[in-house]
């Protein structure tokens, strides 16, 4: 299917992103259509990221990952890249499902950070990261992340100093 159609724009609900799309790619069933790609979300910066994108649009996109643990044993979630961290900020909002009865999964936010430790810079680069409560019914879980960014904003320093990159989106 050929995306560039005026007017047309990729903009699944939070319940369909959970029951629809995570739950088939947890399953493993094929889409009829491609729209989300499957990419390790650590391995790319947040600016790389949008290259990465099934369905190019201008400041949003939408991938599956798989749950990366910290530790082998552990319940942490790695969220490191070379340049820095998604930090989780807020509290983890439950996701009903579309008549209001069930929580079907979790959202959770997060924002990068440029730098390590005291020195790191906040940016305008957001995931909502969604988690099914389903997914440990699954061999391979997966969380389906929106990320939502500013692609002429790739110097963090230089934002940061003239105050762009404190405001969050």
């Amino acid at each position: 299917m050929d995306y560039n159609y005026l007017g047309y724009r990729f903009r699944p609900t939070e319940d369909e992103i959970i029951t629809y799309f995570l739950e088939n790619k947890m399953r493993g069933n094929a889409f009829p259509v491609h729209a989300i790609n499957t990419v390790n979300i650590c391995a790319f910066e947040p600016w790389q990221l949008p290259e990465q994108a099934a369905i190019g649009d201008d400041e949003e996109w939408y991938f599956f990952s798989e749950h990366n643990k910290k530790y082998a044993n552990s319940a942490r979630t790695e969220r490191t890249t070379r340049a820095g961290h998604w930090k989780v900020t807020g509290k983890d909002r439950q996701i009903w499902d579309k008549h209001g009865k069930e929580v079907i999964g979790v959202k959770k936010n997060l924002v990068f950070y440029k730098g390590r430790g005291s020195n790191a810079v906040k940016t305008s680069w957001v995931i909502h990261e969604y988690h099914s409560n389903n997914a440990s019914a699954y061999q391979k879980p997966y969380v389906l992340s929106y990320l939502k960014g500013n692609l002429n904003e790739k110097d963090y320093s230089r934002a940061a100093s003239s105050g762009h990159a404190a405001s969050g989106s």
